[in-house]
């Protein structure tokens, strides 16, 4: 566990550098059952659908002034799975994990945002963001065929309760 606290702040385009290199980490990839984006697909989409969206809320998280991770939360839509409301999703550079740092992040991340049904994607086998969102009330929502066949085999959507 780190004692230093984290620091949460808005991702600027200069960050985007920075968590490009996490999510090209092929441990983490593995972990969150997350493919890398090439790195104009990366940009573009961060560019245009996290930063660019008005309502998206994209974190940084930093430890001794260094960028460590993101936090992000965005708008999702009703459809035949679950109600309208925010997905959250995070991602920790690996030299971090089990120091309590996302912990930490989702403890100072969750007052910041508005007031709706929330929403996560988590990969069966990653134990860690299992028992962190489950300690946040996180329930596991079930997936119909369709909405299974456009997921990876390994993640489940949860909803806080």
């Amino acid at each position: 566990m780190t004692t230093n606290p984290i620091e949460l702040l808005p991702i600027t385009e200069a960050d985007l550098t920075k968590l490009f290199e996490f999510e090209h980490d092929p441990i983490a990839n593995k972990m969150a059952d997350f493919p890398p984006r090439e790195r104009a697909a990366f940009f573009q989409h961060w560019q245009q659908n996290v930063l660019g969206v008005a309502g998206n809320i994209a974190m940084g998280i930093w430890l001794n002034n260094t960028l460590i991770g993101s936090i992000l939360s965005w708008h999702k839509p009703a459809d035949d799975k679950a109600i309208a409301g925010r997905l959250i999703g995070y991602w920790i550079d690996q030299d971090y994990w089990g120091q309590g740092i996302a912990s930490q992040a989702l403890k100072q991340f969750l007052p910041l945002l508005p007031q709706a049904p929330l929403f996560a994607y988590v990969a069966s086998h990653n134990a860690g963001s299992l028992a962190l969102i489950k300690r946040y009330g996180f329930v596991k929502v079930p997936l119909t065929d369709e909405q299974r066949k456009d997921l990876p085999a390994s993640l489940d959507l949860y909803q806080q309760a």
